[in-house]
């Protein structure tokens, strides 16, 4: 009798186990697509190889937080300076309203007016920094992209497991823009990626 419960416990819990799995293999996938994404561009000093410095939080389904969004209207463009010293304009388009550890937090989604390209009309950015940088993060920020589209009722799905690494954490010769200082977190969010080990050639 016991053995038949037990059977009937991991039928119960076996498509879950398998949504788990196929969720943490989706993230998986999205972070080697950014990585692979540097090999396009003729400036990377990196080499596949060099993947063994790569380092992540571990995929949670928890770091997926529910936002009350803030819609800005009539924003202003400005210019966000870059780690290179060249400045991108940008316009603020959201306020993301969120819990964190019990912690009433925000982020500013911006607007990329560079990107001018049908295929960016939806791109949102949310350059961040937070407790973790420079410690087990990179010393610059991380990043974290979004479609507008995904914003439902003023109501959105953060899914923090996907913040990334800009390529200056990689490689000299980028233009990343530097996080705003209303984007700087006073909490140590340890998801996404970790800093990259290797030294700078």
């Amino acid at each position: 009798m016991r053995g038949i419960f037990a059977v009937l416990l991991i039928l119960l819990f076996l498509p879950m186990y398998g949504q788990i799995l196929s969720y943490k293999e989706e993230i998986r996938l999205y972070r080697s697509k950014n990585w692979a994404g540097l090999f396009s561009d003729p400036r990377t000093t990196v080499k596949p190889g060099d993947s063994v410095y790569l380092g992540y939080y571990p995929v949670r389904e928890s770091n997926k937080v529910f936002c009350e969004v803030e819609l800005l209207q009539d924003q202003p463009s400005f210019q966000m300076p870059t780690y290179s010293g060249q400045e991108k304009t940008f316009r603020r388009h959201a306020v993301l309203h969120f819990q964190w550890k019990g912690k009433k937090l925000r982020l500013t989604a911006y607007k990329n007016l560079h990107l001018v390209s049908p295929l960016y009309q939806n791109h949102l950015f949310i350059p961040l920094k937070d407790l973790t940088t420079g410690k087990k993060t990179y010393a610059g920020g991380r990043y974290l992209d979004l479609q507008a589209t995904a914003i439902q009722d003023g109501r959105l799905i953060l899914d923090l497991n996907r913040v990334y690494n800009p390529w200056c954490a990689y490689s000299d010769g980028y233009n990343c823009p530097i996080p705003p200082v209303e984007n700087h977190l006073k909490v140590a969010l340890k998801v996404g990626e970790k800093d990259f080990k290797k030294p700078k050639s």
